[in-house]
């Protein structure tokens, strides 16, 4: 047996894992939610941990619903040993030709249950404001709470659920003819598929040539070591 079906077979028992985490972290579709931004190793342990557990609730659930998984031959199948002499390899075989559509259902119920299970979770977590809290429980993007003002509502900043009308954003942006400083209140803004922030839109926006700022006959500041 080759390298990649066992490297496939060890994706697919993890991606649950994945699952829960992307929609734990992106929230319901269509709504700017924050996002997390850890690195690839660090999402792909939290993957592995969280399919641990969600496998082991779900090998519960069908159990008691009358189905019986054959999980040592999907541990063979996994490890790719089959006996010295492949002594084990036609009960592989055989539980998976003859059980394909229960595996089939079984991964793809996890998986759905997997992304359910990660949206209420983001929905609890941002209704009982869990995340102004504790930083346990707060989202890896900053940007989304300093731009919607949930930042002075953060425990450590003494917030106390203050409503904010509006946050003033201020940036300076290059252009060919020069740099500019737009101004204005965020009306809208939108993240990358990173997660990290793309656009800014803003409302009564005023913007002036940083140039314009210099007194007549001063030269321009240099920036870099002096």
């Amino acid at each position: 047996m080759s390298f990649a079906f066992p490297a496939l077979l060890v994706f697919l028992l993890v991606l649950p894992g994945i699952v829960l985490r992307y929609s734990y972290a992106r929230g319901p579709w269509g709504w700017a939610s924050p996002t997390s931004l850890r690195r690839v190793s660090e999402e792909l342990a939290y993957g592995v941990a969280f399919a641990l557990v969600l496998h082991v609730v779900w090998l519960v659930l069908v159990r008691r619903l009358g189905f019986q998984p054959d999980v040592d031959s999907m541990f063979l199948l996994l490890v790719g040993s089959f006996g010295e002499r492949s002594e084990h390899l036609e009960r592989v075989r055989s539980s998976v030709a003859g059980h394909y559509p229960g595996v089939a259902g079984y991964l793809v119920s996890l998986y759905a249950a997997a992304a359910v299970a990660g949206n209420l979770g983001h929905r609890a977590v941002r209704r009982l404001r869990l995340d102004h809290l504790t930083k346990t429980f707060r989202f890896d993007n900053y940007w989304y709470y300093m731009l919607t003002g949930e930042v002075l509502d953060f425990r450590e900043n003494a917030g106390e659920s203050r409503s904010v009308d509006g946050v003033y954003f201020s940036a300076v942006v290059d252009h060919a003819s020069g740099s500019y400083l737009y101004r204005g209140i965020v009306s809208d803004f939108t993240f990358d598929r990173d997660g990290a922030l793309d656009t800014v839109v803003l409302w009564d926006a005023h913007r002036r040539r940083l140039v314009d700022d210099r007194e007549e006959g001063q030269p321009p500041a240099q920036v870099g070591p002096s």
